[in-house]
C-alpha cells in the first residue's frame, strides 16, 4: 500500500479553492482533488491509494471527513472498498462480460476465440456518434469481429472507437490484437474501461450476417447494444454484437 512518500503534495493542498468550489462541503472538495490524481494516473487501476489516515492527515481533516471523500468515489464508482487491504481503484473490465448473454455448451465460461475481419478509420454516422457522445463526421476507428467456440463462428462484432483516444490500435495488424480489448485498450493506449451499458433486443438476421453464422436468412438473432464509459465517465467504445437468438441465456440473482 502506498505510504506518505505517495503524498507529495503539502497538507491540505490540491483542493479548488474557486468560490463555487468553496460552497461545497469540505469531503466533496476532497472527492474532487482524489478524483483529479487518480485520473492524473497517481494510483493506476487495480492498485491500492493511501491508507485514509495518511490522506487525512495529508489534507487536515478529520478521518470521517476523509472516509465520506472516499466513500463518494466508491458510490461512483471508481474505487472499491476490499475487506482487509484497503480501498483500491477500480479495475478494468475484461471484455469478456459480452458472452454471458450466450450459452454454447460447456464453452460458456471460456475466453471466445477472436479473429479481426477489419480494421478501418472512417467519418463517424450520426447514430454512432450520439452514442459516442461526439459531433457527426468525427473520425472513429470502426473494428468488424468475430467470435466463435472450436472453429465455429457464433458471434459478429461491430466496435466503433473515438480515433483520437485509439489511434494505437490504426497501425497495428489483425492478428496483433488480444482476444479481450478491455486489456488492450488499457495497455497500448492508456484507456481503462471502468463500466459499460448494456441494450438487448431481439432481431432478425439479414443474409450477410446469416451466411458469416452459418444460418438461413431471417433467423431469429440477438443484438446487444454497448457503450463503454472509461474512469472519467467519458464515452470511449460503442460496440453492436449480433448473436443466434437460441444460444440466448441470462441469469440474474435477486436478493
Amino acid at each position: 500500500m502506498p505510504d506518505r512518500s505517495a503524498l507529495p503534495e503539502p497538507t491540505g493542498a490540491g483542493l479548488d479553492a474557486t468560490p463555487a468550489s468553496l460552497a461545497a462541503p469540505r469531503w466533496a472538495r476532497i472527492a474532487t482533488a482524489l478524483k483529479g490524481r487518480i485520473l492524473a494516473g497517481e494510483w493506476a487501476s487495480g492498485t491500492a491509494i493511501a491508507a485514509e489516515s495518511a490522506l487525512a492527515e495529508h489534507y487536515g481533516v478529520a478521518l470521517g471527513t476523509m472516509r465520506a471523500a472516499i466513500q463518494a468515489l466508491v458510490d461512483e464508482g471508481l474505487l472499491e472498498r476490499v475487506h482487509g487491504r484497503g480501498t483500491f481503484v477500480r479495475g478494468a473490465l475484461t471484455g469478456a462480460t459480452m458472452a454471458r448473454f450466450f450459452r454454447f455448451g460447456d464453452a460458456g465460461s471460456e475466453i471466445p476465440e477472436s479473429r479481426i475481419v477489419s480494421l478501418r478509420t472512417l467519418a463517424a454516422p450520426a447514430d454512432v456518434a450520439m452514442q459516442l457522445g461526439l459531433a457527426a463526421g468525427t473520425p472513429v476507428l470502426r473494428v468488424l469481429r468475430q467470435r466463435g467456440w472450436e472453429g465455429q463462428v457464433r458471434l459478429l462484432e461491430t466496435i466503433w472507437l473515438p480515433a483520437p483516444l485509439f489511434g494505437a490500435l490504426a497501425a497495428l495488424k489483425p492478428a496483433e490484437f488480444a482476444p479481450l480489448l478491455y486489456p488492450m485498450y488499457a495497455e497500448r493506449c492508456g484507456v481503462t474501461v471502468g463500466r459499460a451499458v448494456d441494450d438487448l433486443r431481439f432481431t432478425r438476421l439479414g443474409a450477410r450476417e446469416a451466411a458469416q453464422l452459418s444460418l438461413p436468412e431471417g433467423h431469429p438473432a440477438l443484438a446487444v447494444s454497448r457503450v463503454a464509459f472509461d474512469l472519467a465517465g467519458r464515452r470511449v467504445e460503442f460496440r453492436q454484437t449480433l448473436g443466434n437468438a437460441d444460444d440466448f441465456h441470462y441469469r440474474a440473482e435477486v436478493r
